[in-house]
């Protein structure tokens, strides 16, 4: 078919200017290479809001089930079931080890598949009933059991909610970022919707979980009547992500080949992609700091004697993330997605030492904790879309797209993450003498919690930035996204 020279001149004016909302910008094909491959590859088109809000509620239902799971299960199982706090930590630690180790086989399984749905969506679609029903039984321990039976009990079911349901959901989630579209520009869109609802959601979860559970009589009853509510809210939203988002990406390899790409090969491509343990290692820290967010409710009660203001610091810590980001496409767009991160820093390592300055001080808790949020802002933006670049990376280099096995990294890193962070809390309150069915606790604990709260973040946030500044993708980025639509062109025409 002839081409259109006009429109082919309006598709090189409009990638010379490609800084609009919707198109790529630190990615952004030069004007020759869209007018050569507008007609074959579709996977960089425009996405209307609808598709948009259907991949952003995803994160709504995801952290339905992880926000109460990473805040409150600690604290559930030991005040409310009576498991002591070292041994509960040790349980989800060794749960979340297990879970990290099915990441690379379920990215694996969603690289090889191949439906009419695609390969990420059918994932999501299948997962969600363990996920969802796994996870109301997880905060529903017979009261009858005996210790070790409610220990068995709460391992088994903590490995089928995150090991089995989320680990499949969320992987095949986060794989959906990469295949939905391929322009750059438009996954920072993406990713700030969906963080934006993941953010709002945990601010939810925080802020009303204690006063469901008073208005639900407390107790096992006030746990089961809550995570009713958040499990059957989860279930329609990923549904909604099946029903309202499409795969458009395709490999630059043909299709038939890549199912029949033995495993120890995919395995030899993935780690030579030298920012594959670098995103691990992000998703592995940024996540053992949310891992430690469970520590805000002991916090609450020990060191301000009011577990209500676990709410009123929570929204202080998450409110500028749900303003901020919003003006991150246009930060990225300019700056790229490293620079931020590492100028975030600063911020974090300032709101860090605010709040040190009298840790039982509401007021400046709450000024540390907004200043501390704002420098978070950049990762929280930026981490998933920067995932779908080395993905791109990936392919680039080798030729292999291994969208599912990469976003294993961000998913072990997740599950590592916050495993470790969970488990840090309960083996440091042990070590603090820390005692849930105490009247009070020892200043040994109160320290621990203090530490745990408001110093860890900032030892946290120093190590990302370390890892970010190796983590330099951004460099590459037009060249790659130029040279991958003209392969895209290339395998489309070569298949007709």
């Amino acid at each position: 078919m002839a081409k259109n020279p006009g429109r082919v001149q309006g598709e090189q004016m409009r990638a010379a200017v490609a800084f609009s909302t919707e198109e790529s910008v630190t990615a952004a094909l030069s004007a020759e290479a869209v007018g050569e491959a507008i007609h074959a590859d579709r996977s960089g088109e425009k996405l209307k809001l609808r598709e948009k809000l259907s991949y952003g509620v995803g994160d709504i239902g995801a952290n339905l089930i992880f926000a109460p799971v990473s805040a409150f299960l600690l604290f559930y199982l030991t005040d409310t079931v009576g498991v002591g706090a070292a041994i509960a930590g040790t349980l989800l630690l060794f749960g979340r080890v297990l879970d990290g180790t099915l990441d690379l086989i379920i990215g694996t399984l969603v690289d090889k598949t191949r439906t009419r749905w695609g390969k990420a969506r059918p994932w999501i679609l299948f997962s969600m009933p363990v996920l969802v029903i796994s996870f109301v039984l997880l905060f529903n321990v017979p009261a009858g059991l005996t210790e070790t039976g409610k220990e068995i009990y709460a391992f088994v079911f903590y490995f089928l909610c995150l090991g089995v349901g989320f680990v499949s959901s969320n992987l095949a989630y986060h794989t959906l970022l990469s295949v939905i579209t391929s322009d750059s520009k438009t996954r920072v869109s993406l990713t700030v919707i969906r963080t934006f609802c993941a953010i709002l959601t945990t601010l939810v979860v925080n802020s009303l979980t204690i006063p469901l559970l008073t208005a639900f009589g407390g107790g096992q009853g006030g746990w089961s009547m809550t995570t009713l509510i958040y499990g059957g809210i989860a279930a329609i939203t990923l549904l909604i992500v099946f029903f309202g988002t499409k795969e458009r990406v395709k490999s630059t390899v043909t299709a038939a080949s890549g199912p029949k790409m033995p495993l120890g090969k995919m395995i030899r491509t993935l780690f030579r992609n030298p920012y594959f343990l670098l995103i691990f290692g992000f998703f592995l820290l940024q996540y053992m700091v949310q891992g430690t967010a469970g520590v805000g409710i002991y916090f609450a009660s020990d060191v301000l004697n009011d577990p209500s203001l676990f709410g009123l610091l929570s929204i202080a810590g998450l409110a500028p993330l749900l303003l901020g980001m919003w003006f991150m496409p246009t930060i990225i767009g300019r700056f790229g997605k490293r620079k931020p991160i590492l100028f975030g820093t600063a911020f974090v390592l300032v709101g860090t030492a605010v709040t040190l300055i009298d840790p039982t001080n509401v007021t400046l808790l709450i000024i540390g904790s907004l200043i501390r949020a704002i420098g978070g802002v950049p990762n929280a933006s930026a981490m998933f879309a920067l995932v779908a670049d080395v993905i791109d990376y990936g392919e680039w280099k080798s030729g292999v797209r291994l969208d599912g096995m990469t976003y294993a990294a961000a998913t072990a890193g997740q599950n590592f993450g916050a495993g470790l962070g969970t488990a840090l809390v309960g083996w440091l309150l042990a070590f603090g003498n820390y005692d849930g069915l105490a009247a009070s606790q020892p200043q040994s604990a109160i320290n621990v919690e203090i530490f745990l709260y408001l110093v860890l973040p900032g030892i946290t946030a120093i190590l990302i930035a370390v890892i970010i500044y190796f983590l330099n993708v951004d460099k590459n980025l037009s060249q790659m996204q130029r040279d991958l639509a003209e392969r895209r062109t290339s395998s489309a025409v070569a298949a007709e």
